[in-house]
């Protein structure tokens, strides 16, 4: 199945795990473009020659940019810089975000809370805004499988919440609450731009296994065969598989999925584990 995904796609966090994934995802899919965007030039750079390896379009153009999404001036920079280059921006993958500190929540520091909420509240919000604010200025991209009754779509957003916002994550309070915040935003933000031909929806994984959760310092073996025991499938998910579900929910195919939060876990969540 052809997923007409043949415009520009940007990916925050996409020097590792699921924001790797992803955009390997896109360059498989056949888009024109790529905006690889996080704080460290070579894993990025790493990110971007695999792509190009692996690429559908033998032409993809692809633009690194180093962004701080805890910092307001960083995700506008990253935007105008993506325009500036492209002359338009897609579908957007906002894969960027931390985990925070292991604590009871009672043991939870202001430092902590602010600091999470900075990087997993806030960067996603101005991330938000300003893909809006280019996609809404931008024409809408026409693909083989639009008709009067399916009109063409200015733009796909996705951002990636958490299967914590459905059942929430043991000793991680700070971490839960902003992925329920993230659930949140998303509905706020497609239900105020859908009509405008914008896509916005949130996915929520399970335990990925990834280089940010194998380094984690509650990531113990102990632990692994606990998330591996309570799971059906009786294993970590891989970021490839978030990756590709993202270019799915981007591509027009999925053009009537709008707000939604989409849960993609193993089963994990289904005993209440």
């Amino acid at each position: 199945m052809k997923l007409y995904t043949s415009g520009v796609a940007l990916v925050t966090g996409a020097g590792q795990g699921i924001g790797k994934a992803t955009a390997l995802s896109f360059a498989e899919s056949g888009v024109r473009g790529l905006v690889l965007a996080g704080r460290t030039p070579a894993p990025l750079h790493a990110t971007a020659l695999e792509c190009k390896a692996i690429a559908e379009n033998t032409d993809l153009d692809i633009l690194v940019v180093l962004t701080d999404i805890s910092i307001e001036e960083s995700v506008k920079n990253l935007m105008k810089t993506a325009v500036d280059h492209f002359g338009r921006v897609d579908y957007c993958a906002n894969v960027g975000g931390m985990m925070g500190t292991k604590a009871k929540f009672s043991s939870i520091s202001t430092e902590d809370w602010v600091a999470i909420q900075q990087t997993n509240i806030n960067g996603i919000f101005w991330l938000v805004r300003e893909q809006i604010s280019v996609m809404e200025k931008q024409e809408r991209l026409v693909t083989p499988i639009m008709s009067p009754k399916r009109p063409a779509e200015r733009g796909s957003i996705v951002v990636l919440s958490a299967a914590a916002a459905v059942i929430a994550l043991p000793d991680g309070g700070a971490y839960t609450h902003t992925k329920y915040a993230a659930n949140g935003l998303t509905k706020a933000a497609a239900q105020d731009h859908a009509s405008n031909g914008i896509r916005i929806n949130a996915i929520l994984p399970g335990y990925i296994y990834t280089e940010g959760l194998a380094s984690h310092p509650a990531a113990t073996p102990e632990a692994a065969k606990r998330i591996i025991d309570g799971c059906p499938l009786g294993r970590f998910g891989e970021a490839g598989e978030i990756g590709d579900l993202i270019v799915m929910m981007s591509s027009p195919r999925n053009g009537f999925m709008v707000g939604s939060s989409v849960l993609v876990d193993g089963g994990q969540t289904l005993s209440g584990e």
